[in-house]
Protein backbone atom coordinates (compact mmCIF):
# COMPACT_ATOMS: atom_id res chain seq x y z
CA UNK A 1 0.00 0.00 0.00
CA UNK A 2 1.64 3.65 -0.83
CA UNK A 3 0.12 6.68 0.40
CA UNK A 4 0.31 10.35 -0.33
CA UNK A 5 -0.38 12.80 2.24
CA UNK A 6 -1.59 16.28 2.48
CA UNK A 7 0.47 19.16 4.26
CA UNK A 8 -1.74 18.59 7.30
CA UNK A 9 0.19 15.58 8.27
CA UNK A 10 3.76 15.77 8.58
CA UNK A 11 4.21 13.91 11.43
CA UNK A 12 1.71 10.70 10.32
CA UNK A 13 4.22 10.57 7.65
CA UNK A 14 7.25 9.84 8.99
CA UNK A 15 5.83 7.78 11.42
CA UNK A 16 4.36 5.43 8.34
CA UNK A 17 7.35 6.08 6.94
CA UNK A 18 10.07 4.81 10.15
CA UNK A 19 6.95 1.73 10.06
CA UNK A 20 7.94 0.83 6.20
CA UNK A 21 5.69 2.31 4.73
CA UNK A 22 6.04 4.17 1.27
CA UNK A 23 4.34 7.59 2.05
CA UNK A 24 4.83 10.62 -0.25
CA UNK A 25 4.86 14.37 1.96
CA UNK A 26 5.64 17.71 0.86
CA UNK A 27 3.83 20.67 2.88
CA UNK A 28 4.66 22.52 -0.24
CA UNK A 29 2.08 19.71 -2.81
CA UNK A 30 -0.85 21.58 -3.69
CA UNK A 31 -4.14 19.36 -3.72
CA UNK A 32 -3.60 19.31 -7.50
CA UNK A 33 -0.51 17.67 -7.63
CA UNK A 34 -1.85 15.45 -4.34
CA UNK A 35 -4.26 14.14 -6.97
CA UNK A 36 -2.07 13.70 -9.46
CA UNK A 37 0.20 11.37 -7.78
CA UNK A 38 -2.28 9.63 -6.40
CA UNK A 39 -3.61 8.93 -9.98
CA UNK A 40 -0.19 8.08 -11.92
CA UNK A 41 1.09 6.18 -8.47
CA UNK A 42 -1.95 4.30 -7.58
CA UNK A 43 -1.68 5.71 -3.95
CA UNK A 44 -3.94 6.47 -1.25
CA UNK A 45 -4.79 9.91 -0.46
CA UNK A 46 -4.00 10.73 3.75
CA UNK A 47 -5.75 14.10 4.33
CA UNK A 48 -7.55 16.21 7.32
CA UNK A 49 -8.56 18.56 4.34
CA UNK A 50 -12.19 17.98 3.96
CA UNK A 51 -12.34 20.16 0.40
CA UNK A 52 -9.50 17.52 -0.76
CA UNK A 53 -11.82 14.61 0.63
CA UNK A 54 -14.55 15.71 -1.54
CA UNK A 55 -13.24 16.35 -4.58
CA UNK A 56 -14.12 13.89 -7.70
CA UNK A 57 -10.56 12.89 -8.45
CA UNK A 58 -9.62 11.94 -4.75
CA UNK A 59 -12.09 9.10 -4.73
CA UNK A 60 -9.46 6.76 -3.00
CA UNK A 61 -8.77 8.95 0.15
CA UNK A 62 -8.90 8.33 3.85
CA UNK A 63 -10.26 11.11 5.70
CA UNK A 64 -7.90 11.46 8.82
CA UNK A 65 -10.31 12.67 11.93
CA UNK A 66 -7.84 13.56 14.65
CA UNK A 67 -5.52 15.87 14.71
CA UNK A 68 -3.31 13.53 17.56
CA UNK A 69 -0.47 11.45 15.49
CA UNK A 70 -1.14 8.06 17.58
CA UNK A 71 -4.85 8.44 17.12
CA UNK A 72 -3.95 8.73 12.89
CA UNK A 73 -1.68 6.21 13.01
CA UNK A 74 -3.98 3.72 14.46
CA UNK A 75 -6.91 4.75 12.24
CA UNK A 76 -4.30 4.67 8.95
CA UNK A 77 -3.64 0.94 10.11
CA UNK A 78 -6.95 0.05 10.85
CA UNK A 79 -8.20 0.73 7.94
CA UNK A 80 -6.11 -0.88 5.85
CA UNK A 81 -5.75 -3.88 7.81
CA UNK A 82 -5.36 -6.79 5.23
CA UNK A 83 -2.34 -4.57 3.90
CA UNK A 84 0.98 -6.75 4.92
CA UNK A 85 3.49 -4.89 7.05
CA UNK A 86 6.24 -3.60 5.60
CA UNK A 87 9.59 -4.06 7.71
CA UNK A 88 10.35 -1.28 9.89
CA UNK A 89 13.48 1.46 9.46
CA UNK A 90 13.69 0.52 5.86
CA UNK A 91 12.39 4.24 4.60
CA UNK A 92 14.19 7.34 5.26
CA UNK A 93 11.74 9.21 7.61
CA UNK A 94 12.89 12.55 5.75
CA UNK A 95 12.69 11.80 2.15
CA UNK A 96 10.80 8.27 1.90
CA UNK A 97 13.93 6.58 0.22
CA UNK A 98 14.74 3.35 0.51
CA UNK A 99 17.75 2.79 3.54
CA UNK A 100 20.50 0.40 2.20
CA UNK A 101 22.94 -1.83 4.49
CA UNK A 102 26.10 0.74 5.11
CA UNK A 103 29.68 -0.46 6.27
CA UNK A 104 30.73 0.90 9.35
CA UNK A 105 33.80 2.09 8.13
CA UNK A 106 31.70 3.47 5.55
CA UNK A 107 30.05 5.58 8.10
CA UNK A 108 33.05 6.72 9.92
CA UNK A 109 33.67 10.12 8.69
CA UNK A 110 29.30 10.54 8.61
CA UNK A 111 28.50 9.79 11.92
CA UNK A 112 29.49 10.94 15.71
CA UNK A 113 32.66 9.72 17.05
CA UNK A 114 30.07 8.03 20.29
CA UNK A 115 27.81 6.96 17.92
CA UNK A 116 30.71 5.10 15.80
CA UNK A 117 32.08 2.97 19.13
CA UNK A 118 28.52 1.70 20.49
CA UNK A 119 26.84 0.89 17.24
CA UNK A 120 27.48 -1.47 14.50
CA UNK A 121 24.52 -1.34 12.36
CA UNK A 122 23.81 1.47 9.78
CA UNK A 123 21.92 2.19 6.72
CA UNK A 124 22.19 5.21 4.16
CA UNK A 125 19.36 6.66 2.14
CA UNK A 126 19.67 5.75 -1.26
CA UNK A 127 18.04 8.82 -2.20
CA UNK A 128 19.12 11.59 0.13
CA UNK A 129 22.40 9.99 1.50
CA UNK A 130 21.22 10.15 5.21
CA UNK A 131 22.69 7.49 7.79
CA UNK A 132 20.94 5.82 10.27
CA UNK A 133 22.03 3.30 12.96
CA UNK A 134 20.05 1.48 15.94
CA UNK A 135 19.62 3.93 18.70
CA UNK A 136 17.15 5.86 20.68
CA UNK A 137 14.65 6.17 17.85
CA UNK A 138 14.50 2.55 17.65
CA UNK A 139 13.47 1.66 21.05
CA UNK A 140 11.20 5.02 20.87
CA UNK A 141 9.36 3.47 17.69
CA UNK A 142 8.77 0.30 19.27
CA UNK A 143 6.65 2.31 21.51
CA UNK A 144 5.07 3.56 18.84
CA UNK A 145 4.25 0.32 17.76
CA UNK A 146 2.97 -0.32 20.70
CA UNK A 147 0.66 2.23 21.30
CA UNK A 148 -0.52 1.42 17.64
CA UNK A 149 -2.73 -1.30 19.04
CA UNK A 150 -5.21 0.53 21.07
CA UNK A 151 -8.52 1.12 19.46
CA UNK A 152 -8.69 2.87 16.07
CA UNK A 153 -11.11 5.93 16.45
Amino acid sequence: MRFVADAMLGKLAKRLRLLGHDVLYDAALSDNDIIRLSLEQDRIILTRDTGLATRPLAQRHLFIASDQVDVQLRQVLAAFPAVTAPAPFTRCSVCNGVLSPLDKEDARDRVPDHVLRTASVFFQCRACERVYWEGSHVRNMAGIVRRTKGPAP
